[in-house]
């Protein structure tokens, strides 16, 4: 058996599986997490937490042994955070291309090798380079499927059309304080409404919660008074989805 007749054979005993991101309401929106052969678009506007959920996915790939791509049109990345946040960035190979079109062929190439984990970030508005062709989305997907390559695709507007398995739409972020008045207040986390704009296999509509909080243990929280507390997150939402961040203070 040559190299390419064991990638299929790998990719189609790992075709019913999916990549979970460990964010619960994400995951299961998709049924379980990421599906292996499959393109799943992630789109929101600046501030909703989509790169957020693509440190999570890297995270949750590359613990579980995978090797995992990052194709970073938005030039998003920060290695230290992505570490903090649970990346094994040994197993993670960072694409910086120029355009969206380069990140499209970038994604193509690097899904016939075997990563079993690509996401591809556009970054925000306005996206770098023009808008890639339907055409070449329907090859990413096929890329995807014949390999077995599980394909986040998180965008600040739609753009892969019909090729996608899903399509997820983040928005009405709202972050929550500790604090009134004018004394510092400290950053708890953030609550983003995703909605299940389409899905081949689920009926869309369907709307959840993600509720990111920030690190309660921090050497920059040196107050019990400043660290968040069972009322703080009951108020805000289910607190049991957690990226690690660290605690930040903003002033009114």
């Amino acid at each position: 058996m040559n190299a390419t007749e064991l990638l299929r054979a790998l990719a189609k005993e790992r075709r019913d599986q999916s990549i979970p991101t460990t964010l619960t309401p994400f995951d299961q929106l998709l049924g379980g997490g990421l599906p292996r052969g499959k393109m799943v678009e992630l789109t929101g506007r600046r501030g909703t937490g989509r790169f957020s959920i693509v440190l999570s996915a890297l995270a949750a790939a590359t613990s579980m042994g995978e090797a995992a791509v990052l194709v970073d049109l938005g030039d998003n990345l920060d290695p230290r955070t992505a570490e903090e946040l649970g990346v094994d960035l040994q197993r993670v190979l960072w694409i910086r291309p120029k355009t969206m079109k380069q990140a499209v062929m970038s994604a193509e190439l690097i899904a016939a090798t075997g990563f079993q984990l690509v996401v591809l970030d556009a970054g925000t508005y306005p996206v770098k380079g023009r808008r890639a062709p339907d055409a070449a989305w329907v090859r990413l997907a096929r890329s995807a499927e014949a390999h077995g390559t599980a394909m986040l695709i998180s965008t600040p507007y739609p753009v892969t059309g019909t090729a996608s398995e899903a399509v997820i739409v983040a928005e009405r972020t709202r972050m929550q304080w500790h604090g009134r008045g004018k004394s510092p207040r400290l950053l708890l986390g953030a609550t983003t409404q995703l909605r299940l704009e389409k899905h081949r296999h689920r009926k869309p509509g369907e709307e959840t919660t993600l509720v990111v909080w920030t690190d309660p243990v921090s050497s920059r929280a040196k107050s019990r008074d400043l660290l968040p507390t069972e009322r703080d997150r009951a108020s805000a939402g289910d607190p049991s989805t957690s990226l690690g961040m660290t605690p930040s203070r903003a002033s009114s």
